[in-house]
């Protein structure tokens, strides 16, 4: 979810990990002793006639924002990966929407981080709280908080963004004070197994766990054995424990666990006790017949027992050993029952035990027995997305209602979406929507899964049964393009850590390996880790055309190349939707996003060798933001981009080598892109990013060699030649 989204579907910052917050000692937050700590501009000053508590405040006045500061700032000391929650007070004096150097959001508070060395941490998502306009009393704005890896300060700013006065006091910046509750082994329990597993409750915000264990309460460090959790709230120990009493807690960066719990371990340190390991969750049959295998981490009797609703056995079917496939991995074969799988999907009870008796139950565990979609979509060795084999390149949009999807349809688009399958779990509804998708020329839909930010029972709380149901029960339709896993799960109000966003998409692929798992991340630094859990990344590249190459280079770098990306586009206008949510009424003929830029945007998308173009986004009722959909001219100028890369997309797809490279300045460089088809002809196409003209000298080679060309602002130059032309 874009973060624009946050406020119309009511997700509210505030929500974090139960705990409270815990203030750190940070003086002169209320600026009773003047501007101490605190780096002050021009035309800021501490009043002394104004406060919200005490006797002090600061003033920050900004006359003209495109020549005058804009900020009172201050640096705070922080623990990476650790929730926090800042805040001050504001009272404002006729605070007015002024254009300036950066976009005009009123008064109010901005957190960034830094690094050790003060430099700014890139697209590590902070915090803003701003807003104010007019003249008001004072009002308290609250920022919550989750530093990145990089991160070893937060950088304050008190803000005046547009022009007019603002006053700010009593500023806290606290860290939140969460502990995990932790589930098994219960405290003071004995138990005859030197290698239990260990389960918590998730905590929000909370990207690692370390499970520490030691023979004293204190856990003195030569006394204590640590362990690497990952992300899940699990931890199933591999290392056998000598007999007696051992303590154990469970940590996080910055976050103590003040009340271990004691369990008694009876069982000799030589008994084999660590139950066999099957990581899968589910598995997919495509005939009532066919059987399916599993990879279990040591030799065991497997079974599965299917249940009906009421909880009566129906039948069991057992493993057989196929193979040993490697060191650790030994294959089983579950054939079906002679009356075949149940259609559909089913929850069973997997149980695997080991010669020592130990037993790995899962339940459930899912069987889906449902054939292979006539339309399905996987992601090619090349990285292109291919329909029955075919290699096709999507033009989506987000957030279409059903009685646009024939305009949308028309217009040439082929995936389309709504936030709704983000909020809930009415799967009937869902289907319903891929029902209008299907009946309108054969359009599909990219289908989400409930978040848990309104439900508090979704992806956030680890919820694999909704995603199960919905998976195996939508996977079939031919409306459906692919699984959009989740959007900027590195938010602290949504977060989704990697390991168990990771751990859902193995889920959905288990179920349904005939769509793609998409997802869209946006902290540069945590990407790589998030990258298992999509076939494609979904770059959110909403600047102008230069900073969609940059975007997209950047991305590309920090997943390692793979796997692919498929360019995510902004076509509203930010800015006046903006003053639409203050009362202000759009101006059609001022739309920030003009015919050259929009082109130049979504050209790159095959440019720069992306999968695909999908725009965020229609919208065309939303009252909240001023989209492209709400303004003909704007909305002309999309359909024609559109229609122009589906005139083309034949040669995108065809076979045949390509060529790219950048000249002209660094920053704003001219991007191209040359293709070979089938050897006969060659098509080229060159885009300025830059908002000035620009001279550069190109050779693509091929049936095109040389270039001289003059571009004016975000031009894009095509062109087709056949040898015969040279």
């Amino acid at each position: 979810m874009k973060r624009e989204l946050m406020a119309m579907i009511g997700l509210s910052l505030a929500v974090l990990a139960a705990g409270a917050a815990v203030a750190d000692e940070f003086a002169n937050c209320g600026f009773e002793d003047g501007a101490a700590g605190w780096s002050l501009p021009k035309k800021a000053a501490v009043d002394e006639t104004v406060s919200h508590s005490g006797t002090k405040s600061a003033r920050l006045r900004v006359d003209d924002p495109k020549v005058d500061s804009c900020y009172v700032t201050r640096k705070f000391p922080v623990v990476a990966g650790v929730p926090y929650k800042a805040s001050c007070f504001v009272k404002a004096d006729n605070v007015r929407d002024v254009p300036g150097r950066m976009a005009s959001i009123g008064a109010g508070m901005l957190v960034e981080w830094a690094n050790e060395k003060g430099a700014w941490c890139s697209a590590a998502g902070g915090g803003a709280k701003c807003g104010i306009f007019g003249t008001a009393d004072w009002k308290k704005v609250e920022c919550n908080l989750k530093p990145p890896p990089s991160a070893a300060f937060a950088q304050v700013y008190l803000a005046v963004r547009g022009a007019g006065t603002a006053w700010f006091d009593d500023v806290t910046f606290e860290r939140v004070d969460i502990a995990v509750e932790k589930v098994a082994p219960a405290d003071g329990v004995e138990m005859a197994d030197n290698a239990p597993r260990f389960t918590w409750n998730l905590l929000k915000g909370i990207g690692r766990y370390t499970v520490e264990l030691s023979r004293s309460p204190k856990f003195e460090k030569e006394k204590t054995l640590s362990f690497d959790a990952g992300g899940l709230p699990e931890y199933q120990l591999m290392t056998p424990l000598e007999p007696g009493v051992w303590h154990w807690r469970v940590l996080s960066a910055g976050i103590d666990d003040p009340k271990p719990w004691r369990f008694t371990q009876t069982a000799p340190k030589s008994r084999d006790c660590i139950p066999p390991q099957v990581a899968a969750r589910a598995a997919r049959v495509c005939g009532a017949n066919e059987p399916f295998t599993l990879l279990s981490s040591e030799k065991a009797s497997m079974r599965l027992a299917f249940r009906a609703e009421d909880g009566a056995l129906q039948f069991e079917v057992f493993g057989k050993f196929v193979r040993r496939v490697k060191s650790g991995e030994f294959e089983y074969m579950f054939d079906p029952p002679q009356s075949g799988w149940p259609k559909g999907l089913a929850e069973c009870r997997f149980v695997a035990k080991d010669d020592a008796g130990n037993v790995l139950c899962k339940d459930p565990f899912w069987l889906l027995c449902a054939p292979r979609p006539e339309n399905a979509v996987v992601i090619s060795a090349g990285g292109f997305y291919e329909q029955n084999g075919k290699r096709i390149f999507p033009m989506g949009i987000y957030e279409v209602a059903p009685k646009y999807m024939e305009e949308v349809r028309r217009a040439g688009f082929d995936v389309v979406h709504t936030y709704r399958w983000e909020t809930n779990q009415d799967n009937a509804e869902c289907g319903k929507y891929l029902d209008a998708c299907w009946n309108t020329d054969g359009l599909r839909a990219f289908i989400g899964f409930d978040r848990g930010v309104h439900t508090r029972k979704g992806v956030m709380q680890g919820n694999f049964v909704h995603v199960a149901h919905r998976v195996g029960t939508l996977c079939g339709h031919p409306g459906l393009f692919c699984w959009y896993l989740f959007d900027e799960p590195e938010h602290l109000f949504q977060y989704v850590s990697p390991d168990l966003l990771k751990a859902f998409a193995a889920l959905v692929r288990e179920l349904d390996p005939y769509h793609p798992v998409v997802a869209s991340t946006i902290h540069e630094e945590t990407m790589d880790e998030y990258r298992p859990a999509y076939d494609s990344h979904w770059t959110q590249a909403y600047g102008n055309p230069a900073g969609v190459s940059v975007m997209v280079d950047n991305h590309r770098k920090f997943i390692g190349g793979q796997p692919p990306i498929s360019l995510l586009l902004n076509c509203n206008d930010q800015e006046q939707g903006a003053k639409r949510r203050r009362g202000i009424e759009p101006d059609p003929t001022r739309f920030s996003r003009d015919y050259a830029s929009l082109r130049a945007c979504a050209l790159q998308g095959i440019v720069k060798g992306c999968n695909g173009v999908i725009w965020w986004w229609f919208a065309r009722d939303t009252r909240e933001y001023y989209t492209a959909a709400q303004n003909p001219k704007a909305w002309s100028d999309v359909l024609k981009i559109v229609k122009e890369i589906a005139d083309i997309r034949l040669v995108v797809n065809a076979d045949g080598a390509v060529r790219t490279g950048s000249a002209g300045d660094e920053k704003h460089p001219v991007v191209w892109w040359a293709k070979d088809v089938a050897g006969r002809k060659t098509v080229f196409i060159a885009i300025n990013t830059s908002e000035d003209g620009q001279k550069v000298e190109i050779d693509a080679g091929g049936s095109i060699g040389k270039l001289s060309l003059d571009l004016s602002r975000y031009e894009v130059v095509k062109r087709n030649c056949r040898k015969d032309e040279q």
